[in-house]
């Protein structure tokens, strides 16, 4: 009986204590800041178990905890890019009037990049917005951010021409053959072709198509093809191959130059067929490093497998300077930007493993529901 009295009065205590507490305040929302830090990232969640649902997260990979700052939504095989010169984010996105089915509509959507809500959109029209698992060279900017070029598939490719400055459509570029946005110069931008080279469209001051031009061929698509991704460094675009050569194209005049390639593998590494494979294989920093997802035993095929290290190179050496053996099979890289960079790979989990860019170790896993599959990372600006 005791024992039961001093429950009750546990209890009662106890509701009192809660009745105490302050009542929440609600329509609180907070902002984040019109520049965000260098160990933020975009990680596009392709969500392919709904891809209807599609979104953004923005994370803390630097953070102990509280990594969440928020999310835009980029619906059904959406492209992403931010921008650097204003606080915008845009997203190119389609929907269907019946949610799976029904009247298409495709538009560009712009979100303001302090509170994450969409602020202005484009439509699209003739539903050619190329939908696929989304690249970093589908979306891209001309002219210092005055022009959004975007790639269609449908199935023939071609770039609309987006005065985004204006939030107006001015042309559509047929680039027959050939994919991506590679942009080259001011007003220019390069696309891999199927024959070995790239087509280079120059454009006009209003972003109508001045002229077409073809590079020569520079590698071979039948014996060795390019990935699509590449990493960065200053004006030079580094293309991994599928067996493991890098093709440098110096992206700095109108036309591109592509030069003289070299080989990751040392003559071991190519009798273990160590490859490079995943889905974004390959990142980079401004201090002339590149970062390659790799795996051993490849074959043909294997390119899509993600792998088991990341190698550092240094461009201007052109040398491997570091192996880092990853805690977790990976499927795609990202650089950090800053003095301080981050490696961040998603794993075959789908979680984000966060890697020390300068010395390789292991500094902390995030996951759980923020997303379903990262499968593009985006450095913040």
């Amino acid at each position: 009986m005791k024992q039961l009295l001093i429950g009750v009065l546990v209890l009662v205590f106890s509701v009192l204590v809660q009745a105490e507490l302050p009542v929440d305040e609600i329509g609180i929302i907070e902002k984040l800041p019109a520049t965000y830090p260098d160990s933020w990232v975009y990680a596009h969640d392709t969500n392919f178990y709904s891809l209807l649902d599609g979104k953004v997260v923005i994370v803390d990979v630097a953070a102990e905890n509280r990594h969440y700052k928020g999310s835009l939504g980029v619906g059904q095989f959406g492209s992403f890019l931010p921008a650097n010169t204003r606080p915008e984010l845009y997203a190119a996105e389609t929907f269907y009037s019946k949610r799976l089915r029904g009247e298409r509509t495709d538009v560009i959507t712009i979100y303001d990049r302090v509170n994450l809500s969409p602020i202005d959109e484009i439509v699209l029209p003739g539903g050619k917005r190329g939908q696929f698992v989304t690249f970093k060279s589908s979306l891209q900017f001309l002219n210092n951010e005055q022009f959004l070029l975007l790639m269609n598939f449908s199935p023939a490719t071609s770039v609309t021409v987006i005065d985004i400055e204006k939030r107006k459509i001015v042309s559509e570029v047929q680039i027959p053959g050939c994919s991506m946005i590679y942009p080259t110069a001011k007003l220019s931008f390069a696309s891999l072709c199927s024959d070995d080279l790239m087509l280079v469209s120059h454009l006009n001051k209003d972003g109508s198509i001045n002229k077409q031009e073809r590079t020569a061929k520079f590698f071979s698509g039948d014996d060795d093809p390019l990935f699509m991704f590449n990493g960065k460094i200053g004006n030079t675009a580094y293309f991994p191959s599928f067996k493991g050569q890098i093709y440098p194209v110096d992206l700095s005049s109108a036309k591109p130059k592509a030069g003289k390639s070299w080989s990751m593998l040392s003559k071991k590494e190519m009798a273990e067929n160590w490859r490079p494979g995943g889905w974004q294989i390959v990142s980079a920093h401004a201090n002339g490093q590149l970062y390659v997802l790799m795996h051993k035993d490849g074959f043909n095929g294997s390119h899509k497998n993600g792998g088991s290290e990341v190698w550092v190179f240094d461009t201007t050496m052109k040398k491997r300077i570091k192996r880092v053996v990853l805690k977790e099979w990976g499927v795609s890289i990202e650089v950090t930007k800053g003095d301080k960079p981050h490696l961040v790979v998603t794993n075959g989990n789908y979680d984000l493993d966060i890697y020390s860019a300068t010395d390789g170790s292991w500094q902390r896993m995030i996951g759980g529901r923020a997303f379903e599959m990262p499968m593009v990372l985006h450095a913040a600006n």
